[in-house]
């Protein structure tokens, strides 16, 4: 039984490798489509979430067709609901694309909308979770998508998924202020949610934010063990991932036992951390590369850039102008290829084919990546199944004959010692005959 269950556990392992999708594998067909009539430097723009200016706006639409914009409280102050839709659409309309329009509503000391948009702010997930635990937290998650929508925003930077229990910690007041296990049962509560809500939330700060000084200001170096590291903060995010959250945000913290050169958001091994061991196939996105650990950091290189190759899907900046042509002056002296750029843009429609387009796939009909490769699967998953009857058929043909063996074997012994003096018998009866003779 055990090589069977053996064999068992190799077969589902080489099935779940080759059948594994992407978050948005659904809509990759779509988003090529899409893709085909666009330049590249269409597809860069699809890449940046800049901070909103009604001033600048559909210049920048215009100019690097970018693919999206983050509002902050002075975005929203002195404006009705009405007054704030018409003014988001009027910017939607000159865009090729449904524009990406995010926010941070966290809740306690990180709130936009609620602050002009509702009797009060809302409250932290810390102070919600203390008043009525996680039922109390989805209330007012379920009050923040229902705001939020009704104010043209599509994405969510929030949770927060770090892990902090010491008051002391710079982020301590953005947590639930729980141990790992604790937060990652309020972070999947949460992300299922809004999953539930059609709402794209974004949990950040990956791998951890931990007891690090505050990034927006200045450089923080980490110089906790991996170890540690992936027995308490990385729980939360790598729980998530099998909740289907669509977007997680990379900080900007230097973790010396990952990556001792570069901030996480421009690290290719944190990204790899990401993407390989928590296998995570959505939305990876900078935290902004106009923090001052950015800003302090990247005085001599491209900041844009590194982001690119490090493996984010989307730069999100206050610097647009910048960054952006960072991206493309890379791009244009052969730093980064088309194919990179691409992807990283399809993965972008694709959630806007989701979640901003609205676009459920029927679980009957996917939308395919290819046809061919579906029937593909249906071979492999057939062959497969086959294989496990045969290897359980032809261990239990082994089995029986093993066991039929041995008994035939045993009835033999059992007959030899049921007369050991045969033979002599024999020769004393011959013996006899012969002196009778």
């Amino acid at each position: 039984m055990k090589k069977i269950f053996l064999a068992f556990l190799i077969v589902l392992n080489i099935f779940n490798t080759i059948s594994s999708k992407e978050l948005f594998e659904d809509y990759y067909q779509e988003a090529e489509e899409i893709l085909k009539n666009m330049t590249i430097f269409e597809k860069i723009g699809q890449m940046f979430i800049g901070r909103y200016s009604k001033d600048t706006a559909i210049e920048q639409i215009e100019k690097y067709h970018i693919g999206g914009f983050c509002l902050f409280a002075n975005n929203l102050v002195n404006h009705t609901v009405e007054q704030l839709n018409e003014e988001l659409a009027l910017v939607q309309n000159k865009s090729k694309l449904l524009l990406t329009y995010s926010i941070d509503e966290e809740g306690g000391i990180v709130n936009r909308a609620s602050l002009y948009f509702r009797d009060k702010p809302f409250p932290s997930p810390r102070e919600s979770y203390v008043k009525g635990g996680i039922n109390e937290i989805l209330n007012i998650e379920k009050e923040k998508i229902a705001l939020l929508s009704k104010l043209s925003f599509n994405l969510n930077f929030a949770p927060v998924a770090d892990v902090s229990q010491n008051e002391s910690d710079y982020i301590y007041s953005r947590t639930l202020g729980e141990n790992a296990s604790t937060t990652s049962e309020y972070i999947n509560s949460v992300v299922d949610e809004y999953v539930e809500e059609n709402y794209s939330c974004c949990l950040k700060h990956f791998p951890g934010y931990g007891n690090n000084r505050n990034t927006h200001d200045d450089v923080a170096h980490d110089y906790r063990p991996i170890d540690y590291i992936k027995a308490n903060d990385l729980i939360p995010f790598k729980n998530a991932v099998g909740h289907n959250v669509p977007w997680i945000m990379i900080s900007h913290n230097i973790y010396h036992s990952i990556d001792g050169e570069y901030p996480a958001s421009i690290s290719e091994k944190v990204h790899k951390l990401l993407r390989n061991e928590c296998n995570f196939s959505g939305i990876a996105t900078t935290d902004s590369l106009s923090m001052g650990a950015i800003e302090k950091y990247a005085v001599n290189t491209s900041a844009g850039a590194l982001a690119v190759k490090a493996g984010n899907d989307i730069i999100l900046t206050s610097s647009l102008e910048k960054h952006i042509n960072q991206v493309i002056k890379a791009y244009e002296e052969k730093e980064i290829d088309e194919e990179t750029i691409h992807m990283h843009a399809k993965r972008v429609i694709a959630w806007k084919l989701k979640y901003l387009y609205k676009r459920e796939v029927e679980p009957s009909k996917p939308i395919p990546s290819d046809s061919s490769d579906n029937l593909l699967y249906i071979l492999l998953g057939c062959g497969i199944g086959l294989l496990i009857i045969v290897i359980i058929v032809l261990n239990i043909c082994y089995y029986k004959y093993k066991k039929k063996a041995k008994e035939e074997k045993t009835t033999e012994n059992e007959e030899e010692v049921d007369n050991p003096n045969e033979n002599m018998l024999v020769r004393e009866s011959r013996d006899s005959s012969l002196k009778t003779q």
